[in-house]
């Protein structure tokens, strides 16, 4: 649609709608007015004849009767008059003869009925049955004394007010009408003055933007429009300019872009890549089919589509983290997004990705060990601060209860002790700080005397400690130690998730240059998709089992450092329910490093 029918149709709206408005409310208005008047004439009056009522029926019922009465106001007033009793009969109507009273259907369930048996009075507009026209009602209660004799009732048709709201409605339409012609006949003219010079301004702007930058624009005519052509012809003489020294840095741009030592992708205005640097395409293996595509088609990833259309939309820079699967390894990149030139829409946004892949899992190293010794340190301080406050404050004469507190201070004690113990082990492991007196050694030897201290925990729980296949004299070199730690820590670990009266077999197997041993049960098991992870620090299948069992959740860490030092290596076999298999490696003479 052009710009002089908008700028019509805009003046029409503008001009009718509130006309049309003003039209309604005055209808409106003028209704709800003459209505109001009505309602208070009839309720006067019929607070008049409730007086008389009143007076003539004092200390009696009325009847039948009072229609005599009803009928005689009626003509005086000229309104229709009903009486209706307590019980809704109507017993008098100044506009039905006496004969038909006792065929009128029950009233008391009519709303202004209702209305004035609950409060004073009540109105209510509506098609009257009885004589078929729309009537107001105006009911007033009657209540001598506070005892409920009836209602009396005034109606008025309301034929005169339609009458009168019709012919003002036609009025106002009619002059409607008038104003409708008069504003189209000025609407064309004032519309196509001022629609001539936007026109040639709109003409001019589309020239510029298909490239022809020489083209001018003459609007013809002063102020506003005629500043806004002369902006115009300045901004295609600056557009022309800037169109030489874009291209110019545009060679410069790609030569910097190509030399950059992180991942660079370029997208033009639509949002397809134009560029990619050597660096990219080596990351992600030939990503330089990727020309001409959109970076959600070249790489998979919604963030990143998203974080392009964000730039090139709004020109805000957009930062997100983009994991990308490699042949080699999962890789994470840290990748910034800005436009290349913001005060141009359409030059493109630029994405610089840098690999973080190192230092994201060093941080998450990191966050999960804080996280768990917080965690793991944090249950049995409270435990011994809530008893020692309680043995503090209280007084406490039960010896018994003494005991019983200082006995759980002690055990939550000893297991911050096993913790930090634990810790430290497993700190001097990782720094490998701590010195392996490293030498020819029994591992029987080794293997009884670890069996000895946890054999006292199995016997309590009725679990058997059996060895298999295990030769007299077993020798390796490690250090005894170490190898006991491992090994008991293995073996408590059997004890404490193996139910009573389950077996622990620890089997010895001489595998040329190497010994493996293992350290079987048939305790609960571990689910498949824990198998992996059942090595790091402080991870536990069940946490909440695993506390109440005094465990601290190093114990397996630490026999993966521990047999790693040795140059050997750990692995775990279970089913969930079936029980696991722990075993390692050692070896059986010195090995030098290389």
């Amino acid at each position: 649609m052009k710009f002089k029918w908008k700028l019509f149709f805009s003046y029409l709206l503008i001009v009718l709608i509130p006309f049309l408005a003003a039209e309604r409310y005055l209808t409106s208005h003028l209704k709800d007015r003459m209505l109001q008047q009505i309602e208070g004439r009839l309720f006067k009056e019929a607070v008049l004849i409730k007086t008389i009522i009143e007076k003539d029926y004092k200390n009696r019922s009325p009847s039948y009767e009072i229609d005599a009465l009803i009928k005689k106001m009626g003509k005086e007033i000229r309104e229709r008059i009903t009486f209706i009793d307590s019980r809704g009969t109507v017993l008098g109507d100044s506009k039905i003869a006496p004969d038909n009273l006792q065929n009128i259907e029950d009233h008391s369930g009519r709303p202004e009925f209702i209305a004035a048996f609950k409060s004073s009075h009540g109105v209510a507009i509506r098609y009257s049955t009885t004589l078929e026209i729309d009537m107001m009602y105006v009911a007033v209660k009657i209540a001598p004394g506070g005892e409920f004799m009836g209602v009396v009732r005034l109606a008025v048709p309301l034929t005169q007010i339609k009458d009168l709201m019709r012919k003002t409605e036609y009025s106002l339409a009619m002059a409607f009408l008038l104003c409708a012609v008069l504003i189209l006949i000025l609407n064309i003219v004032v519309s196509k003055r001022l629609s001539q010079p936007i026109e040639e301004i709109s003409r001019t702007a589309e020239e510029i933007s298909k490239g022809n930058f020489d083209v001018k624009v003459y609007p013809g005519v002063r102020g506003e429009l005629g500043a806004l052509g002369r902006s115009i012809n300045l901004m295609a003489s600056e557009i022309k300019k800037r169109v030489r020294e874009t291209t110019q840095e545009k060679e410069t741009l790609q030569t910097i872009l190509r030399g950059m030592s992180d991942g660079v992708m370029v997208v033009d205005s639509e949002g397809k890549i134009v560029l990619i640097n050597s660096v990219l395409e080596d990351l992600f293996h030939g990503a330089s089919t990727a020309i001409g595509k959109t970076p959600v088609e070249a790489l998979r990833n919604a963030d990143l589509q998203d974080g392009f259309a964000q730039v090139l939309d709004k020109g805000e820079t957009f930062n997100t983290e983009l994991s990308v699967a490699t042949p080699e390894v999962d890789k994470i990149f840290d990748v910034t997004i800005v436009r290349l030139s913001p005060q141009y829409r359409t030059e493109g946004a630029v994405a610089v990705f840098h690999d973080i892949t190192d230092l994201k899992r060093v941080e998450k190293v990191r966050r999960d060990f804080v996280a768990n010794v917080s965690h793991e340190l944090r249950t049995p301080l409270t435990s011994i601060k809530g008893y020692a406050e309680t043995l503090c404050d209280a007084d406490i004469e039960d010896v018994s209860t003494v005991r019983s507190f200082s006995q759980i201070i002690l055990k939550h004690a000893n297991r911050l002790s096993a913790l930090v113990d634990d810790l430290l082990s497993l700190t001097r492991l990782e720094s490998q700080s701590a010195v392996l007196m490293k030498k020819e050694i029994d591992l029987r030897d080794v293997l009884d005397a670890s069996i000895l201290l946890v054999k006292p925990a199995a016997e309590t729980k009725g679990i058997t400690i059996e060895t298999e296949s295990i030769p007299e004299k077993i020798m390796v070199w490690a250090d005894r130690g170490q190898i006991g730690q491992a090994l008991v820590n293995l073996l408590d670990n059997a004890v404490k998730y193996t139910p009573e009266g389950g077996a622990i077999t620890v089997s010895v197997t001489d595998a040329g240059k190497e010994v493996h041993v293992t350290v079987k049960d048939t305790g609960i098991g571990i689910p498949r998709e824990d198998l992996d992870r059942i090595f790091e620090r402080f991870y536990c299948v069940d946490k909440n089992r695993s506390r109440q069992m005094g465990g601290t959740g190093l114990g397996l860490s630490i026999v993966k450092h521990i047999i790693q030092g040795h140059g050997g290596t750990v692995w775990v076999q279970s089913e969930l329910e079936e029980g696991s298999a722990f075993s390692f490696s050692l070896p059986k003479e010195q090995r030098h490093k290389t």
